[in-house]
């Protein structure tokens, strides 16, 4: 079957909204909820509604389409789920910032109304997320669509949380946490940016509490937590500072007396090898006090809003914002004399994802999951290769990160987000966890109770994704039939805060790991090599770059060239070399089109050559044999961009630059009907199969072309893809195409170097030492001299003068000679024997490597061969040469 009119011009706009809309009122994307045979499986790794798509959620996706497409082409049961992530902190940020425009303060907003203000935020942007998937043509099944805060995740996330606090795996205690100052809440690793700022290093003295003269000199960035300040520590094996171990040193500016002790987590090397010790703002303060529990532990000295407060603040300092402060204690210690040196200093500040602000190490109150008891499965499925990571250069990282884990914290104080079911009994104090608000006390029957005000951080959902997605807890048919999933896609930024986690979470709550695979995609990076994002603004909207190129375009330039698993640049000429090579595919098709008569079909099982076939069809469906068997080897080890280079190569190179060119002629006729016919049928089976190889790269287009030509089916999206063994392999015609495609280059080069015009006729003879090659080009005469526009050409025979007159070429195949007016003859030898000098250069270098004992022990033997080979190679192309000039011959190889 075919039909459809092909434009002369590539449009795809006018292409992709319509096969959009044709793919998604059939339903072909949506998953079989019965039935047998394998099954393919993956999560959409659920996007923010803080905001929109960014072209590194296009990359991500892509990668998934392509495994997605090209599963459900196999005849896997295949299922793409999609949704997005309430994302609690970051929403109601961003939530905010839009309110304080209007001139609203989010926290003066009654709770209903404020949550309806968020919920209005996630409608707008969700549906944005949604037209952008729709608008990439990313085939997700839209029926089985999440969200994670639905009715059903909200049901798993509290099971979730309860199951574990029975467990004893959820606590509640005090923990050095990254607060947000300005957000007035606890902030995952993930919202800390850390970045390289210029400060202040003061070296401040501690005067001694006996009050003899001097002190202990203490370096710091922040004087304005002196006042929490319980030690001065120093290394033990310090002895810049032993004699000062066990004495006793004034807190500047109190009159609280700390002792010196030492600790072998400090530092020798920074400042003066002393430490100040502020447990409860400093993770390193916290963990040495610690390790010496007869140290106490201080009040708060800053208060949730980073200005100083508590009894251990002098008077005159407290209520000072932290900034403020810095600068008015640094003033006292000065006009105090307790200032010995002041200089700049760089170091790492970790700010605010969210609002910016400096974050403020503080020891807190908040809900804790312990991770080291469900690590251990995680570890050891990574390890016996239950779950692979691609590129595997990632497993050892993740590794180092699961040895030193720290428990989760999972509370934030935020009213957005999942409520803690913690409930506490307003008469005796009793704290429980359960799924439903309970009705009495279980201690003493009070029926009053106050629910925790804190919500759960937006990872204690996400880590569920894999099997909450698909309906876990509850019985359903998804679980049973799509989990585990097969692949995880998603960027190496969150490996650890959320691919490790799930990985714990499948474990330990359905006993199974929740995919076996996970993939890494890279970063994208503008031209100037910073990593594009909507913080920088150098990240364009999706829809806007697909308004303009196309989605296939998008797609297909993000896959191409540049390694999906690597940082490399995304712009412009990414963009122009996509269209471009679809526009090469289009215009393949039309020219197919053309040639194919009415009633063409394409085999479905394969294709069959009749006897006495001609070189050039036995050649292209041997290509493309090879070619599916590389791109199925390249998707199985998810080598993405290596799958679309193959295509990319075999369709411009193969199909279009040298197949169709030396094939006009036969479709024409010249070489009688029998051949037309068989070239036709190889045409439009090899262009038919080309299609469906990339369609899951570029899907519109190839849709489109698929019914232009003969196919069979509805749809290219659920045709058959193709199977390894349905063309023969030929590797007799491959390599005699490859000399008759060679000669052809050499002849060119000829011309080219010899400023010959290119439709000016000459003769050109070759001289090929393989008589399979010299077969190939006496078979294959006319197509070289076509293609080369030579009046003819001439095979000699090994032992047959050279022509004289004539510029030369010497290869690996054989010796080329192409005609000169007589006046250019005499510069072609001085050609050579400038090629002689590099060859001459070129073999000496290699013996030179073939010599060195070092190279022949650490070299693979492969490599060894092949500089030995190469060796061979160029004494040849010299000993030609050489015979040429009328030269004595070159030695032969050593």
């Amino acid at each position: 079957m075919s039909g459809r009119e092909l434009t002369a011009r590539f449009d795809p706009a006018a292409v992709e909204r319509r096969w959009q809309e044709a793919w998604e009122s059939a339903g072909i994307f949506r998953a079989p909820t019965t039935g047998s045979g394998p099954t393919f499986s993956l999560v959409l790794p659920p996007p923010n509604v803080t905001g929109v798509l960014t072209l590194g959620h296009v990359l991500g996706d892509s990668v998934m389409d392509v495994l997605v497409r090209s599963h459900r082409m196999r005849g896997d049961a295949t299922l793409w789920l999609p949704g997005v992530d309430h994302a609690g902190l970051s929403t109601q940020v961003e939530v905010r910032r839009r309110l304080l425009k209007q001139g609203v303060r989010l926290e003066e907003l009654p709770r209903e109304e404020a949550l309806q203000a968020v919920e209005t935020w996630r409608h707008e942007h969700e549906s944005v997320i949604r037209e952008q998937i729709r608008r990439g043509g990313f085939s997700v099944d839209w029926s089985r669509y999440r969200y994670t805060m639905d009715p059903a995740m909200q049901r798993a996330t509290t099971r979730v949380f309860v199951d574990l606090f029975h467990r004893g795996l959820i606590y509640r205690g005090e923990r050095i946490v990254n607060w947000d100052p300005r957000l007035r809440s606890a902030l995952s690793d993930l919202e800390v940016v850390h970045t390289e700022e210029s400060g202040e290093l003061l070296t401040i003295r501690y005067p001694w509490a006996d009050g003899r003269p001097g002190g202990i000199l203490v370096a710091t960035v922040r004087p304005e937590t002196i006042f929490g300040d319980v030690a001065v520590a120093v290394h033990p094996d310090d002895p810049r500072h032993s004699a000062a171990v066990g004495q006793k040193v004034r807190v500047p500016l109190t009159d609280r007396v700390v002792p010196v002790i030492t600790d072998p987590g400090i530092d020798q090397a920074f400042g003066t090898g002393a430490l100040k010790v502020t447990p409860r703002h400093d993770v390193l303060d916290f963990e040495v006090a610690r390790r010496h529990p007869e140290l106490p532990l201080p009040p708060s000295v800053l208060d949730e809003t980073g200005r100083l407060e508590s009894d251990w603040v002098p008077a005159p300092f407290r209520g000072l914002d932290r900034d403020e402060a810095r600068l008015v204690v640094r003033n006292a210690l000065a006009a105090a004399g307790l200032v010995e040196k002041s200089e700049p200093h760089v170091h790492s500040v970790g700010r605010s994802e969210r609002s910016d602000a400096v974050i403020e190490p503080r020891l807190s109150t908040q809900w804790f999951v312990k991770v080291g008891p469900l690590a251990e499965r995680a570890v050891e499925a990574v390890r016996r290769g239950e779950i692979r990571f691609h590129p595997d250069r990632w497993t050892p990282s993740f590794f180092r990160w699961m040895e030193k884990l720290d428990d989760w914290c999972i509370s934030r104080q935020v009213f957005w987000g999942h409520r803690i079911p913690v409930y506490t009994c307003e008469a005796c104090h009793l704290a429980v966890a359960e799924t439903e608000p309970p009705k009495a006390c279980g201690r003493c029957g009070g029926e009053r109770f106050t629910q925790d005000p804190d919500v759960l951080d937006t990872w204690f959902t996400s880590w569920l994704w894999p099997f909450a997605s698909l309906g876990w807890p509850e019985p359903s048919g998804d679980v049973a039939r799509y989990y585990p999933t097969t692949v995880l896609v998603t960027g190496r930024d969150i490996m650890f805060f959320w691919v490790s986690r799930m990985i714990m979470a499948g474990f330990h709550f359905t006993d199974r790991a929740p995919f076996a695979h996970v993939y890494y995609t890279g970063m994208l990076r503008d031209d100037a090599g910073r990593r594009m994002s909507k913080h920088l603004g150098n990240s364009p909207d999706p829809i806007a770059v697909i308004a303009e190129n196309g989605a296939d375009a998008l797609r297909f330039a993000l896959l191409y060239p540049n390694p999906v698993d690597q940082d490399g640049p995304f712009g412009r000429a990414s963009l122009d070399a996509a269209r471009h090579f679809l526009t090469k595919l289009w215009n393949v098709v039309r020219f197919t089109v053309g040639q194919l008569p009415e009633g063409l079909e394409v085999p479905a099982a394969g294709l069959e050559l009749p006897a006495g076939t001609r070189l050039e069809e036995r050649w292209i469906v041997s290509r493309y044999a090879v070619t599916l068997e590389e791109v199925d080897a390249a998707l199985a080890n998810f080598e993405f961009t290596r799958a679309a280079t193959l295509l990319h190569a075999f369709l411009w190179h193969d199909v279009a630059d040298r197949y169709i060119e030396v094939a006009k002629g036969t479709l024409a006729g010249d070489y009688g009907e029998g051949a037309a016919r068989v070239a036709q049928n190889t045409l439009a089976f090899v262009v038919e199969r080309t299609l469906r190889l990339l369609h899951p790269f570029a899907p519109h287009v190839t849709e489109e072309l698929w019914h232009a030509v003969p196919h069979t089916g509805e749809f290219l999206a659920i045709a058959p893809w193709p199977k390894a063994g349905e063309a023969p392999r030929d590797a007799p015609a491959e390599a005699a195409m490859g000399v008759v495609f060679e000669s052809i280059r050499v002849f060119r080069n000829l011309r080219a170097e010899n400023h010959l015009a290119p439709a000016e006729p000459l003769r050109g003879w070759a001289r090929v030492g393989e008589p399979e090659a010299a077969r190939a080009l006496r078979e294959q005469g006319h197509t070289v001299a076509h293609q080369a526009r030579l009046a003819e050409l001439v095979v000699l025979e090994p032992g047959a003068p050279d022509p004289v007159d004539v510029a030369t070429s010497v290869i690996a195949v054989g010796e080329y000679f192409l005609a000169l007016p007589k006046e250019r003859s005499a510069s072609e030898s001085e050609a050579l024997r400038r090629e002689r000098a590099k060859l001459s250069e070129l073999l000496a270098k290699t013996r030179a490597r073939l010599g060195d004992p070092g190279f022949i022990t650490r070299a693979p033997s492969e490599v060894v061969r092949e500089q030995e080979s190469k060796v061979a190679e160029l004494t040849e192309r010299l000993r030609r040469i050489d015979g040429h000039l009328g030269e004595p011959a070159s030695e032969s190889p050593t």
